[in-house]
């Protein structure tokens, strides 16, 4: 089995993003690995032509979750992410780059017409990623640590 150094962990700060966290901890203990924290800004709008600026609760929400993976002895990074390309192809291409060896995300688990509609970003990355993917449902009430 390949090793796993580098693991990526996508977030959007919901609850399924925090329930594949708790996997991606898990995982990097078990492998000594480093924990990578991608999120992607949306893109600027077309009203608004102005540079997109890291908005405060995101700056906060990602210095909260790398202190909560500091506290559990896990090497980690932050990355954020904007452009013009979909979040997925952002996705795939930051791990790349960064060698990532396994994504952990989460999924809303959608289905029906609301899935036809927006899509699956998790789906969008399985097919597209050049590592495994590691896919956490988010309809738990709670995050269930492995």
């Amino acid at each position: 089995m390949p090793s796993i150094r580098r693991i990526a962990h996508p977030t959007d700060f919901s609850l399924a993003s925090k329930n594949a966290l708790a996997w991606a901890i898990h995982l990097a203990k078990e492998n000594q690995a480093d924990l990578l924290l991608i999120h992607v800004l949306p893109p600027p709008t077309p009203i608004y032509e102005v540079e997109s600026v890291l908005p405060p609760q995101t700056e906060s929400a990602m210095s909260e979750l790398k202190r909560k993976i500091k506290k559990e002895n896990v090497s980690v990074k932050r990355l954020f992410l904007k452009g013009t390309i979909s979040i997925d192809k952002q996705i795939v291409q930051a791990t790349k780059t960064l060698q990532a060896d396994l994504i952990v995300m989460g999924t809303h688990g959608r289905t029906g017409i609301s899935r036809l509609l927006t899509g699956s970003v998790a789906s969008r990355v399985i097919a597209r990623a050049h590592c495994p993917v590691l896919v956490v449902r988010g309809r738990s009430t709670r995050v269930n640590h492995p």
